[in-house]
């Protein structure tokens, strides 16, 4: 669990690092370009250093694209918004994609969700909607919540096209999709005119941070957890992002939430932590061998997937299958 813990702590440190190298005058769109470069590179070397394989070369060119045409995107319009929110009310809206996730997948199958799903996809959203009413009704304020609100469907598009691609290396992979986004934000920048280096010492540190520690370590230590722990209690161990966020935020920069924000990120993480919760629940019961979405939920650099045959007879995730009854693995 500690891996997982450590991840959960790198990429919820994100948004008020964000804010503070915003201090030291770096613009977006620079910032998500850099630091998804040179972590594209870290973890390229990580990968490298424990002998993971490389993806072939037309499945690598594949993920470049997703990379560049919807992770990168959708980091745009996150770091925009951390412009204009507090980080935790940017976080809470943002972490309403699992929920955005499991209605996409339900039109995908053509499956309406159970009576329980709905209920828990409605807490999430009224707990979005209480943080919206409860925050200043000023346009820069509007104008930060619609961005985090596209940065949410961004991602739950992202994490449904990722998973079609978990057969490949995990660092690997994560680093070409960075690689992507990285190009991508390269030339949006160019094209924009914001494209600029860090022109201080402690902006030049802020984009090290960026790439080399909380990227890099972030994603490697929630692979890590996910080989010990499974899919299921990392996807639990990762509900705590929210949390996590906003102490940050009041901590390190001062941020200040009222009672009735607070209830709202509450229910937020209530709806999210509930879902794979009522996946392994369903997991359990006999009935039709039917696939179920146990959960669908990624770090703001990666996406991860496991599903549940609900007689037991499979366990399927990226890294093994494991037989319920007979309690073989294949690793």
């Amino acid at each position: 669990m500690g891996f997982v813990l450590v991840s959960a702590m790198a990429f919820a440190s994100t948004p008020a690092f964000v804010r503070l190298a915003y201090t030291a005058q770096i613009n977006g769109l620079s910032l998500v370009a850099f630091r998804c470069l040179i972590a594209a590179a870290v973890l390229w070397l990580v990968a490298r250093l424990v002998r993971e394989k490389a993806a072939a070369r037309g499945p690598a060119w594949r993920l470049v694209l997703l990379g560049a045409l919807a992770f990168g995107p959708q980091m745009w319009t996150y770091f925009a918004a951390l412009e204009r929110l507090d980080t935790s009310i940017t976080v809470a809206i943002v972490y309403i994609y699992p929920a955005l996730v499991a209605i996409l997948v339900a039109l995908r199958l053509h499956k309406f969700p159970k009576g329980a799903e709905i209920s828990l996809l409605l807490l999430g959203l009224c707990g979005v909607g209480v943080i919206v009413l409860a925050n200043s009704v000023g346009t820069g304020s509007t104008t930060g919540m619609l961005l985090a609100a596209v940065t949410a469907v961004g991602y739950a598009v992202y994490v449904l096209q990722r998973v079609q691609r978990w057969g490949h290396p995990p660092l690997a992979a994560a680093s070409l999709v960075l690689l992507g986004a990285g190009a991508s934000s390269i030339v949006a920048a160019v094209l924009s005119g914001q494209l600029e280096f860090p022109s201080s010492a402690l902006g030049m540190g802020y984009m090290a941070l960026h790439g080399i520690v909380i990227v890099p370590i972030g994603l490697a230590a929630y692979y890590a957890g996910l080989k010990r722990l499974g899919a299921t209690f990392t996807s639990l161990v990762d509900t705590s992002q929210p949390a996590i966020a906003a102490l940050i935020g009041v901590a390190a920069l001062g941020e200040r939430l009222l009672l009735v924000q607070v209830l709202g990120i509450a229910a937020i993480i209530v709806a999210v932590l509930g879902l794979p919760v009522m996946a392994v629940l369903q997991s359990r019961k006999p009935g039709p061998k039917e696939w179920y979405l146990q959960k669908l939920v990624d770090s703001p650099t990666s996406a991860r997937m496991s599903l549940v045959r609900a007689q037991g007879e499979l366990y399927v995730h990226p890294e093994r299958v494991v037989r319920w009854h007979g309690l073989e693995s294949k690793h």
